[in-house]
């Protein structure tokens, strides 16, 4: 496909396109401004992107975030996107406009602007799919702004990101099938890498298997059974590059709660009812992910009709696998799934299918279209006439059923949800309508086809933005003020303590206001932590983790003998279920301890059990399995741990022992933690089921803890090697082919 300029007024028109959609995210009319709403958006991708910008500011990598979790390996969370290119773009692009912090606006940005380049790589794989430029327009317009990635997945941001290296993907195969081989695994395996990097597994599993598939797919003619060979190189090479990112995701999974998920809860997806979001919006969830608008359908109707492409049935037969998966386990097709494909284990949420359905849908609309603009065979115009007369026939019903919904609001008892009923049928009909005129047009005026195309693609824009558009319209306010539960603890210049917010705030508000918290919202934790939280006493956790404040429901803390547990009451507001109260406990914090007893325990129930025991006592006693080190029994003489140095992933202590103990740290252990005592490495142990030590001689100890994780080392050195190999190969085909060498 060569490039001229009706291609790249195409593009121009997908950059307005997308600025329609997206003007009032940068207006600098503050009336008129919008953004994102609250949720995980701001709770979750805002503040791990505040984080890293954070760190990055500070000219330190982030691998460990102390701010959650006591503790938590955020590279190994693949939505840390730690080794996405975009992401550190526009860490430049701040750090060069001077931005002292990570600002709101700069997420959403990053966000629409990955709907743009879908849209622009859309129409690139339909363009090479030899659509006409205003059929791949329709097509791009169709899965940019479709109900799937313009609803949920815009707030969370992982999956749009994710899911717009797809088309390049594919196109890639397309390449190779139509003879630019060395480019098309080139540009497949950038694209599965990126959307590798992006952050979100499952999302990138569905681009892989898609992929895979029509790689094979367009391929197998040719190839045979080498298309497989062929589709697994830029497979494997894409592994290669986000090797950095895969390896320490694959460890931590191993060690978090995702490792054993049942069926059930592997299983989650729409519910069946949900199959009428193809036609109408807004009746059966708030979001309408299988929305593609009504044209879109009857484009793809006269696509699988008249046949003209042999690629039509792969991409309805993916329509259809992807529709049935997404219902989860109320379609049996789950279960083969789950039983026999890589990765179906790991992940809920199948109703995320709808990427598979959702792009399949708009190449099929673009098929379509390409359809309508091209001339007709008898046979052809046939099918078209059939289509115009089932369209038709739709009209009375439509209006019929429009009229029932609008004389019913006149009756006293007409439930509220009957109104939006009326709103959507209404709409439903006009769209109806319009695509019928458009088919008339067609049959009868088949001279300005033209015309005809821009009217399919103004109708379509109508219709997906009207409904998909406003849905994550929000006031474009500040995130994360300051509010009454947390002030005391931002007013408190204790240099250390943690707090437990019982979900009376929104999640990781500790992260975005520099405060330290025990729980987290981030969806994969480690499997250890979770237990620690659920085995250990309330008590004993918040003396090992350093809890001074709490943020409760609780109107009053009790133990489970009844007895009140010492704590301030410093806020009340509000009445259940929606009260706070923040609570400051008695005792003070410690981040590091020595300890010179130590109790053995066989096994997890033996540990948990001394924990839980009346005779624990956080900061004298330590429990671990054998085999113990030896220690000497504690002085009288007070032992203080001097913290001189902390950052997220080196922390430096200073200790004066009398005899020989250990040093225990309030933090959650995890591989890739290291230390060193006056400068020799030492052995860490894990005490109390989760916290790291290491046993300090008499005298002065110097004790530096810091967080190398092999596994993101190793990563990175092998997407490095991979990047060199792949460019090496690159430059060498080249060569060849400037001599003349056929390949």
């Amino acid at each position: 496909m060569k490039v001229n300029r009706r291609d790249l007024v195409a593009v121009l028109i997908l950059i307005l396109l997308w600025g329609l959609f997206s003007w009032r995210f940068f207006t600098p009319n503050e009336t008129d401004r919008v953004s994102l709403p609250e949720g995980d958006f701001t709770q979750q991708f805002y503040v791990f992107r505040a984080f890293a910008y954070d760190e990055f500011r500070d000219g330190r990598f982030p691998l460990w975030m102390p701010c959650i979790y006591a503790g938590y390996p955020y590279q190994a969370d693949p939505q840390s996107a730690t080794l996405y290119p975009p992401v550190w773009v526009t860490f430049l692009a701040l750090r060069t406009m001077g931005y002292g912090h990570y600002p709101l606006s700069a997420l959403v940005t990053e966000v629409l602007a990955h709907l743009l380049a879908t849209s622009l790589f859309t129409y690139a794989f339909l363009r090479a799919q030899r659509v006409r430029r205003q059929a791949a327009l329709l097509g791009a317009a169709v899965f940019a702004y479709g109900g799937f990635l313009t609803g949920y997945p815009l707030l969370q941001s992982a999956i749009v990101e994710t899911a717009t290296w797809l088309p390049l993907a594919l196109l890639g195969a397309r390449w190779f099938t139509d003879g630019r081989r060395t480019a098309g695994v080139a540009l497949s395996s950038v694209a599965l890498g990126l959307s590798m990097l992006a952050g979100h597994p499952q999302t990138t599993l569905f681009v892989f298997y898609l992929s895979l598939a029509y790689w094979v797919f367009v391929n197998w003619l040719s190839f045979r059974w080498r298309a497989l060979l062929f589709a697994a190189l830029p497979a494997a090479l894409a592994v290669g590059l986000s090797a950095g990112q895969i390896l320490p995701t694959l460890a931590y999974t191993r060690l978090s709660t995702r490792s054993g998920l049942s069926f059930a809860q592997a299983g989650t997806g729409f519910p069946l009812r949900d199959v009428l979001q193809f036609f109408v919006t807004g009746l059966v969830s708030q979001w309408q992910p299988l929305y593609v608008g009504l044209l879109s359908l009857v484009l793809v109707a006269l696509a699988l009709a008249v046949r003209r492409r042999t690629t039509a049935k792969f991409w309805m037969a993916a329509a259809l696998v992807g529709l049935l998966l997404s219902f989860g386990q109320h379609t049996a097709l789950f279960d083969l799934a789950y039983l026999v494909s890589p990765g179906y284990r790991l992940f809920r949420g199948q109703e995320r299918h709808a990427l598979v359905v959702s792009f399949s849908l708009a190449v099929l609309a673009a098929q379509g279209l390409d359809v309508l603009l091209s001339p007709l065979c008898r046979r052809e115009r046939r099918w078209l006439a059939g289509l115009f007369r089932y369209l038709g026939l739709m009209l009375p019903i439509v209006l019929l059923a429009v009229g029932v919904v609008v004389v019913s609001l006149d009756q006293p008892d007409a439930p509220a949800g009957r109104t939006v009923l009326a709103e959507r049928l209404a709409f439903f009909l006009l769209m109806t309508l319009l695509a019928w005129l458009l088919l008339a047009g067609r049959l009868y005026q088949g001279r300005a086809r033209w015309r005809l195309g821009w009217l399919a693609i103004a109708v379509l824009v109508i219709d997906l933005f009207t409904w998909n558009r406003p849905i994550n319209y929000a006031p474009a306010e500040p995130p994360f003020p300051v509010t009454p539960p947390i002030a005391p603890m931002l007013a408190d210049s204790t240099s250390f303590f943690r707090f437990q917010d019982d979900y009376r705030l929104p999640g990781h508000t500790g992260c975005a206001h520099g405060l330290e918290e025990i729980y987290g919202i981030t969806p994969i934790k480690l499997a250890r932590y979770q237990e620690f939280i659920e085995r250990v006493p309330e008590e004993v956790r918040w003396s090992l983790l350093g809890v001074r404040y709490l943020v409760t429901w609780r109107g009053g803390l009790e133990r489970p003998d009844g007895t009140p547990i010492p704590a301030e009451q410093l806020y009340h507001q509000g009445e259940p279920p929606d009260v706070i109260y923040t609570y400051r406990l008695a005792g003070e914090p410690r981040f590091a301890w020595i300890v010179h007893e130590l109790w053995p325990a066989r096994d997890d129930d033996e540990l948990f059990a001394s924990l839980a025991g009346p005779d624990f006592a956080a900061h004298r006693i330590a429990v671990a399995e054998d085999p113990l080190p030896v220690v000497s029994p504690a002085t009288d003489d007070a032992e203080p741990v001097m913290v001189v140095e902390r950052t997220p992933a080196r922390i430096r202590l200073q200790a004066n022992l009398s005899s020989p103990g250990l040093l225990v740290m309030s933090q959650a252990n995890f591989p890739g933690w290291q230390v060193v005592v006056n400068g020799e490495p030492a052995p860490l142990l894990e005490v109390d089921a989760l916290l790291p030590a290491v046993v300090l001689p008499a005298g002065d100890a110097d004790v530096t803890f810091y967080y190398r994780p092999v596994t993101f080392f190793v990563g990175v050195g092998i997407s490095a090697a991979t990047l060199l190999l792949g460019v090496a190969g690159v430059v060498v085909v080249l060569r060849r082919s400037h001599r003349g060498v056929v390949l």
